[in-house]
């Protein structure tokens, strides 16, 4: 009775663009969006295509196919570039506990885009780094014919089990021809990528019906089940698989089908684009009047009353000095409003007190003991811009100088009503954190909500932070109880943290000094992070007009003791973790890339990869990797040295009733792991000079007019 009603559920899909044809609706959908495949990657049903996500686009999905659920978390980091997270649980019943789970980070590349008599190319692998039961790469074509969408493509691994054809890869080395092993405990890893003696050929089609968001996916795949048949003698179904996807809204999809005649298919994908978020910018309104750049040009010279007009809007200036010709000044930044915002607000306030003849305004930015590239700004330009309406953002940039070879020693302010403005600037931050990497559970997760702020500063030279964590809800009481807890854990006693309810984060004093505009360092001492404690510097060479810096930082670090009161307290175990860092701007793709090099929390040796974007509106993507040469063992006997993670942070503050610097740090990466763990660094120079750069100045330009 089964079979003979999934036959009728196969011949409804295959019939539907008869019926669609046959009706003759004159108008096609309006968008060709490409949809998910069953693991997780764009695609048809069982394979996947060299389609690409719009940039920037996160996207979650679940979805079964006997004997298979998959749980997805997938970034468009960059135009050619997708990475997810995936856990796949070995069950045949969405509501069972699963059988087996196989974690995986899986990749997307595209080598060559559409064109209009070439094929889009695009290079795949399935858990490169992961369980090696789902472990596949692929090259996979698309070309797109007026409503129809083909793809065809070759597959090794899990995608080439049919072996259809002799590895081609054979001919260039030896390697890629020897045995490859399409399950175990060993993690999969780049020695294994494009092995195997022989390959896969797959291929399908997907039609857009002209019902807007209806698609129809017809698809042979090469993956014939060789470890599930030598597992559990499994049942294998036929290559051929048919679906329909659909797309109520451009945040959501839904699929239904079927492979062969005996496996029903179905997946859920929710999807948003990280640079659609709400502006940060919608956050500057705070109620405060702002001042308007006087029509014309006052009597005499008045600095001091310019940096009193400008605290009336907390725009922090100092030393303001003129010779009559030029206005110079240094600015505390904000760093919930973007720099060039506020190099605007204090030009304005600066030229209706520079006098008749002061024609050039000079600002430095600073930040606690941090100074940028001044940045000389002509006043004429405004008035043009502000009072004619004649002038514009990009006529400002175009006289505006940065002078990164000056070297400036500037006091810190400690005006009493600073004081509050670093609390009204402190930062709340909504943390979740969940993992789709652990072989012995599920999906875990933690929630907290964490405030932190700078506090006064000390003797003039020192600055002061502290933050308190408020952990909400988390699933990891049981977490050791299949690996057992380490002897001396790292972060493996992660569930004895999330325990607490209410915590001190961080608790801090530092001392930050710029040596010029492009070179600075920092020595910090206290409760660092929630579970470590300690003392340790970095220094940061960043360079204003080039794409890369370079970094280097140690810590001395002490345990925090989560069994005692706010965790205040300290096991006595101490580690000397320190790394080497250099940051490249790769801006063809708007992507920067880090690279680390260091002795990691277990006094373990190794080297860390990640990609970071940023976006106009404030949020951040960072996908990131480390390799060391201690390893965590799992319950299974395997062994794991690589940890992965993906991380969004989106920011709140264009919301209602959301305070001015909240955000939402969204993290998906493994819980309770001692190898490959850094310290969390409270204050990373690199971040804490972003202001300052070259990259923020030209992403945010345009906010050196805004008025409100």
């Amino acid at each position: 009775m089964f079979g003979f009603r999934l036959r009728v559920v196969i011949i409804g899909i295959a019939s539907l663009p008869l019926f669609v044809t046959a009706g003759r609706l004159p108008v096609y959908a309006q968008s060709f969006d490409a949809s998910p495949s069953i693991a997780g990657p764009l695609g048809l049903n069982t394979v996947p295509s060299a389609r690409m996500d719009e940039d920037g686009m996160l996207r979650a999905s679940v979805s079964t196919l006997d004997p298979y659920v998959h749980s997805t978390l997938g970034v468009q980091l960059a135009p050619p570039l997708y990475i997810a997270l995936r856990q796949s649980a070995e069950t045949s019943d969405i509501n069972d506990n699963a059988r087996r789970l196989y974690p995986g980070v899986d990749l997307k590349l595209r080598l060559i885009e559409e064109g209009r008599a070439r094929p889009a190319i695009a290079l795949g692998l399935q858990s490169a780094v992961g369980h090696k039961r789902m472990a596949g790469e692929y090259l996979a074509l698309s070309k797109r014919y007026k409503a129809f969408d083909f793809t065809g493509g070759i597959g090794w691994g899990r995608y080439g089990s049919a072996a259809h054809l002799d590895n081609p890869l054979k001919s260039l080395h030896s390697h890629f021809g020897q045995d490859r092993p399409l399950d175990g405990e060993n993690p999969s890893g780049p020695a294994l990528w494009f092995t195997g003696e022989k390959i896969g050929l797959f291929g399908g089609v997907e039609y857009f019906t002209p019902f807007e968001g209806l698609s129809f996916k017809l698809d042979i795949g090469a993956d014939r089940y060789e470890a599930e048949k030598a597992a559990f003698a499994y049942n294998v179904p036929a290559p051929w698989a048919v679906g329909l996807n659909y797309s109520p809204a451009r945040w959501m999809d839904i699929s239904v089908g079927a492979q062969g005649t005996d496996k029903i298919m179905g997946r859920l994908s929710l999807q948003g684009l990280a640079g659609h978020w709400r502006d940060k910018a919608a956050g500057y309104g705070d109620g405060f009047e702002r001042a308007k750049l006087n029509p014309a040009r006052t009597g005499t010279a008045q600095p001091s009353r310019a940096a009193l007009s400008a605290d009336k809007e907390f725009i922090i200036l100092s030393d303001v000095q003129t010779d009559g010709l030029d206005m110079h000044a240094s600015m505390k930044l904000r760093p919930v409003l973007s720099t060039p915002y506020q190099l605007g607000r204090a030009a304005i306030h600066m030229a209706n007190h520079a006098g008749p003849s002061a024609e050039s305004l000079k600002i430095t930015p600073t930040l606690m003991g941090l100074y940028g590239p001044s940045v000389l700004l002509m006043r004429r330009d405004f008035e043009r811009a502000l009072t004619r309406k004649q002038g514009s953002a990009e006529e400002i940039w175009h006289n505006a100088e940065f002078d990164a070879s000056s070297r400036k020693l500037f006091h810190k302010q400690n005006r009493f009503f600073e004081f509050w403005n670093e609390i009204f600037d402190s930062q709340w931050t909504l943390d979740q954190q969940i993992s789709l990497s652990e072989e012995d559970h599920g999906v875990l997760s933690r929630t907290a909500l964490l405030a932190e702020a700078k506090g006064p500063s000390l003797f003039g030279l020192l600055d002061t932070g502290y933050g308190l964590r408020w952990n909400a809800a988390h699933n990891l009481k049981g977490i050791n109880a299949v690996r057992g807890r380490a002897e001396h854990p790292v972060r493996s006693d992660i569930d004895l943290f999330a325990a607490r309810g209410l915590a001190v984060e961080n608790l801090y004093s530092a001392f930050t000094h710029s040596f010029t505009p492009e070179l600075h360092m920092s020595l910090i001492g206290g409760y660092l992070e929630e579970m470590y404690g300690g003392l340790g510097g970095e220094v940061l060479y960043r360079p204003f007009r080039k794409r890369f810096a370079l970094g280097a930082e140690s810590w001395i670090t002490l345990k925090r003791n989560p069994l005692v009161p706010l965790n205040m307290g300290f096991t006595g175990e101490g580690a000397l973790s320190g790394h080497v860092n250099a940051w490249y701007d790769l801006p063809s793709v708007d992507l920067t890339l880090k690279g680390s090099v260091g002795r990691y929390l277990a006094e373990d040796v190794g080297a860390s990869l990640a990609l970071q974007k940023r976006f106009r509106n404030g949020a951040l993507l960072e996908g990131l990797v480390t390799f060391t040469d201690k390893s965590d063992i799992d319950p299974f006997g395997g062994v794991t040295q690589s940890w992965n993670g993906l991380r969004l942070t989106l920011p709140l503050g264009g919301y209602a009733y959301a305070p001015e610097n909240a955000q939402i740090r969204l993290r998906a990466e493994p819980f309770g792991r001692d190898s490959g763990q850094r310290l969390d660094n409270p204050l990373s120079l690199y971040e804490l000079t972003e202001p300052f750069s070259y990259s923020h100045m030209v992403r945010y330009w345009d906010d050196i007019l805004m008025q409100d």
